[in-house]
């Protein structure tokens, strides 16, 4: 009789031990189209990174069939002010398209998505950075367009408690980064307090 209690408890382990799931991997098509959960996650390997259900996961999830997605890494103005949430990721083109000098590039474009608990923080975020804006790190009058403006082309969309913000390169201008632009603004709609776009060298304008 005595040996029985061992075998018992050892059997008992055993079960409770099957009994226990592995972590669930939720993959970007089920956090994107099945879930509503604000801590589900998605790596940049499989496509799996750590970001609530909003406007810019469906704005990525609409260019899946046109770019491949993988975090981005370098640090940007915006990063060292108070915000709730921020996502940077660089989109790389599928379809290759001619520079400049006729040769054949990956068309890159790098999005900055930054969320802000009101619109006081959003507002101290983005006048910050214009005095400290694009890749010389240049100042930005309010609502003032400059022709010239040493800059990588720009789009930077200011909400109420939202900023995002798309930088390319010159070299991949060819890319139909239009069609780009128009899916973003879709998302996330044109009810934008500021709207700043830049072209190769300038001009930098502030539309409406």
């Amino acid at each position: 009789m005595k040996r029985i209690y061992p075998i018992a408890f050892i059997v008992l382990v055993f079960f409770s031990c099957k009994e226990e799931k592995e972590p669930e991997i939720i993959t970007f098509e089920e956090l994107v189209g099945d879930t509503a959960s604000p801590t589900e996650s998605l790596d940049s390997a499989g496509f799996n990174v750590r970001v609530p259900q909003t406007n810019f996961d469906f704005f990525v999830r609409s260019q899946m069939e046109l770019y491949d997605t993988f975090p981005h890494k370098k640090i940007h103005v915006l990063d060292r002010f108070g915000y709730s949430q921020q996502t940077k990721l660089d989109f790389l083109g599928k379809n290759k398209v001619q520079s400049g000098n006729s040769a054949l590039v990956t068309p890159v474009a790098s999005v900055y998505y930054y969320t802000f608990s009101d619109s006081v923080k959003t507002k101290s975020a983005f006048y910050n950075w214009l005095d400290c804006y694009g890749k010389d790190c240049n100042e930005v009058k309010l609502n003032q367009d400059v022709e010239l403006f040493k800059s990588e082309p720009m789009l930077t969309l200011i909400y109420d408690t939202t900023i995002v913000a798309v930088e390319y390169l010159c070299e991949h201008e060819k890319n139909n980064w239009k069609s780009f632009e128009d899916s973003l603004t879709a998302r996330f709609g044109s009810d934008y307090k500021y709207r700043i776009e830049v072209g190769c060298g300038g001009p930098l304008r502030w539309k409406k």
